[in-house]
């Protein structure tokens, strides 16, 4: 069995280069789905902000990396926010990705936070204010829009794979972007973060 989704990809270095924007680009691609003509650049121009916390607001920039802060912005934020374009879009986060099957399987797309490409989770400690906590720090976001019986498909914003060997920037928009990889690699890519997604609720 294997369910794709038809989703059109968007890159997050096309046409203006964010090397931080994921999140804003992943989240684009999910309305731009339920013809909500919403770009990556207007998302990221009005979320909430945060000099240092992601569970309050963006922290940085997102055309440049902020060195010594995890530069990200989570879903009980970032769902909240998009509840100004479509009111049924929700916090996931703690949803197993087998549960997601279903969600997908119901013809919608889901925002997932996991590591880049499925590397092994990094933690790194970053202050939060007067105190310290440990996060995976090489997270990305990234939009999931398949699966079959031992993969996941999701695109990409920042990187597109070549017969699934060789792995380059997506300088443009390109269904190259549909990113193949293996259910048990993508479980501990998605759980060590912490099982964070945003999707519509059906």
């Amino acid at each position: 069995m294997k369910v794709l989704l038809n989703v059109k990809p968007k890159s997050q270095l096309f046409p203006i280069p964010m090397m931080m924007g994921c999140e804003g680009t992943s989240c684009s691609m999910l309305l731009n789905y339920y013809n909500k003509k919403v770009d990556a650049t207007t998302i990221m121009r009005d979320w909430p902000t945060h000099p240092y916390d992601p569970k309050k607001g963006y922290v940085g920039n997102h055309f440049f990396i902020k060195f010594g802060h995890h530069q990200t912005i989570f879903p009980n934020v970032l769902a909240s926010f998009l509840n100004r374009y479509d009111t049924d879009i929700v916090d996931g986060t703690g949803t197993e990705l087998k549960d997601l099957e279903k969600i997908i399987e119901s013809g919608n797309p889901v925002v997932i936070y996991h590591t880049t490409l499925g590397q092994t989770p990094i933690n790194k400690t970053f202050k939060l204010g007067n105190k310290e906590k440990e996060f995976v720090t090489n997270i990305h976001v990234t939009l999931l829009i398949g699966f079959d019986d031992n993969h996941y498909y999701y695109i990409d914003p920042l990187w597109k794979s070549i017969k699934n060997k060789m792995v380059v920037p997506a300088l443009w928009p390109s269904k190259l972007q549909i990113i193949k990889i293996n259910k048990n690699k993508m479980i501990e890519s998605y759980n060590k973060p912490g099982k964070m997604c945003i999707f519509k609720k059906i």
